[in-house]
């Protein structure tokens, strides 16, 4: 019997070390938006930029479904340029995350939750995502997110934190890729272009909305920076907003770290092939420990829309390894 407790006091032991964080946002009482708006004016100054500003996303729940169970939710797509370019030209899924998102909520519940909730996934849960093995590039990227955190804390001063932990394994491969094969186009600008304009009308015809988009490769060329590793390189922000309602706005507003969804394109310089990815919704439902199974149908059944949608724009899933 003593042996048994023993065992089971190890195994309980062992699992709590296992735990690993998602992320830790933070909090100051009342409605911060003000202050958020603040924050914002001021991210230059470290080099970051804002790709979207999706403020009080709220509202929008409430007109479109007469759903109302936040008092403000605000994303911002947080990138610094200058910073993440030598990562990209290392590795292109780090698109993933440029921008990742800046999450900003508040819940109506002003007696037991009476703060403004502020944060981002960790910048560990990002490249574990991505699958980034190097340690120095991790470093980086790291360094480059905790520069944000810095001075999010000096100008808000929060006064609270909370973490959100998982113990079960995130997926084996955190992202989903795909490739579209293409011919030699005459302009291949124009063929971008092109593309652009019919994958927006595709999404947006089922009921997707582009929430943000840069042009990475313009951006860096226009600077007169290197970036020839790549023939083309965009990131657009995906959203769905009867999705997204369902998710942010009933229960799990936490789970908006992981939107609008920074879907990334890129031509590796002298191909024919259109490769896109992004972080898949089995990282939502694990990281955050979602337990309701039609929930976790209804964010499955999203996913693979996404997936048919650029089958019928002619991408092919990547067999990953």
């Amino acid at each position: 019997m003593k042996l048994n407790k023993v065992i089971l006091a190890f195994m309980l032991v062992i699992g709590l070390a296992q735990a690993e964080l998602t992320a830790e946002l933070h909090a100051v009482k009342g409605n911060q938006e003000a202050q958020i708006d603040t924050l914002m004016s001021k991210i230059d100054t470290i080099g970051y930029g804002n790709i979207g500003a999706n403020k009080n996303i709220q509202e929008f729940y409430y007109k479109m479904f007469n759903d109302k169970n936040v008092e403000m939710i605000s994303f911002f797509g947080m990138i610094n340029k200058e910073k993440i370019r030598p990562l990209l030209l290392k590795n292109p899924d780090f698109g993933a995350f440029s921008p990742f998102n800046f999450l900003v909520y508040k819940t109506l519940d002003t007696k037991a939750d009476d703060n403004t909730w502020f944060g981002h996934l960790d910048a560990n849960t990002m490249l574990n995502i991505i699958g980034e093995k190097d340690e120095a590039t991790r470093k980086e990227f790291t360094e480059m997110v905790t520069s944000l955190d810095d001075l999010a804390t000096a100008e808000l001063k929060p006064t609270i934190s909370k973490k959100f932990e998982h113990t079960a394994a995130m997926p084996t491969h955190g992202l989903t890729k795909m490739v579209k094969k293409f011919e030699t186009p005459d302009d291949l600008e124009e063929f971008v272009e092109e593309f652009v304009g019919t994958h927006d009308s595709k999404f947006s015809t089922n009921k997707f909305i582009i929430a943000g988009f840069v042009d990475l490769k313009f951006e860096y060329e226009d600077a007169e920076l290197e970036f020839d590793k790549y023939d083309a390189y965009w990131v657009s922000l995906l959203c769905h907003f009867e999705f997204s309602n369902s998710v942010f706005n009933n229960g799990n507003p936490e789970a908006g770290m992981f939107a609008p969804c920074s879907i990334y394109f890129y031509i590796p310089k002298g191909t024919n092939e259109l490769h896109v990815g992004y972080s898949n919704v089995s990282n939502w439902i694990v990281s955050l420990n979602f337990k309701d199974e039609k929930k976790i149908k209804d964010m499955k059944d999203i996913d693979n829309q996404v997936v048919e949608t650029f089958k019928t724009l002619g991408f092919e899933l990547v067999e990953q390894k």
